[in-house]
């Protein structure tokens, strides 16, 4: 007797930086089809980490930009979109304000996601599509903040959110670009505060990276386009290369940066203090590099979703 796959389902992942959706559904024998995977720079969190407010420019943006994802979705054949706030979200004094009118203006209700939950979901997501071994851990370098999730398949043991990522070391410490000695220490001093918040770590244990730092340095390294997901899903991006990025990136203006193939204009601003978090990252956890993943919360929201029908 044949079954017919489950209904089709999309969630939107929407950070500090960028809004990033998954539609799909789950087959008869069990395993998930991704149908469509949609990525946009979103630019949530501009100014939240000083300001505490998601200004009403921003609202606007991100409000069409969720519509058009809808209509997307549902283009798909998708019978339920759910849309997911993370760090920008959280830091938003007004974000009431902002889930009325995402609801208003897009049709879609935004739900608030803890930095612990982030962690989780975006452990179990990684690792989709990925040949990893028993136990391994997952960070998660974003906009607003940093998780770092570790457990044995798509259980998670241990997990924490601290808040230091790309968009708020950048408001916090890099006035303009490149930064100064002094700027780049002061980010180091900020980077190293939030890191010994981390967990200890096991020595030996595999580490995995999503979101755009890890696949845009990833892409760097492997010279391809800079989502190319076949490609990129699974490359080892080691420390040393990191460092050496890390290092070229702080030093170049950021009309330069736009230059590099592999940067999206609109992450040139923010890639070097993401390279400065991961490079401090990885010397912290004592990791030799890390297995580069193209997936994460989304996957991990979706997977979650379609097991609750």
């Amino acid at each position: 007797m044949s079954h017919s796959p489950e209904p089709i389902q999309a969630v939107i992942d929407l950070g500090t930086h960028t809004a990033l959706m998954v539609t799909g559904r789950r087959l008869a024998d069990g395993k998930m089809e991704v149908l469509d995977d949609a990525h946009a720079i979103a630019r949530l969190g501009k100014g939240v980490d000083a300001q505490r407010r998601i200004s009403a420019e921003t609202m606007d943006r991100v409000c069409r930009l969720l519509a058009q994802y809808r209509e997307r979705a549902l283009g798909l054949g998708a019978e339920r979109v759910r849309a997911f706030g993370t760090s920008a979200l959280r830091d938003a004094a007004n974000k009431a304000e902002f889930i009325a009118r995402v609801r208003q203006d897009a049709g879609l209700e935004l739900v608030e996601v803890s930095g612990s939950e982030e962690a989780g979901l975006t452990f179990r997501g990684a690792a989709f599509g990925l040949q990893l071994p028993p136990r391994y851990a997952v960070i998660d370098i974003g906009g607003g903040s940093t998780e770092l999730a570790l457990g044995s398949g798509l259980e998670v043991e241990q997990s924490v959110s601290v808040d230091v990522g790309a968009v708020r070391v950048t408001e916090r410490c890099f006035p303009q670009l490149p930064p100064t000695p002094d700027q780049v220490a002061r980010a180091t001093d900020m980077i190293g505060a939030a890191l010994s918040r981390l967990f200890p770590y096991p020595p030996d244990l595999p580490l995995v990276g999503v979101a755009g730092t890890v696949t845009t340095l990833g892409a760097i390294d492997l010279g391809v386009p800079r989502f190319n997901a076949e490609e990129l899903n699974g490359h080892f991006l080691s420390l040393t290369q990191v460092e050496e990025w890390s290092a070229q990136l702080l030093s170049l203006p950021v009309d330069e940066i736009r230059l590099i193939p592999q940067v999206h204009e609109q992450r040139a601003d923010i890639i070097g203090a993401g390279a400065l978090i991961l490079r401090l990252a990885l010397a912290h956890l004592g990791c030799p590099g890390l297995t580069v993943s193209t997936r994460g919360i989304r996957y991990g929201l979706l997977l979650r979703e379609l097991a609750a029908d």
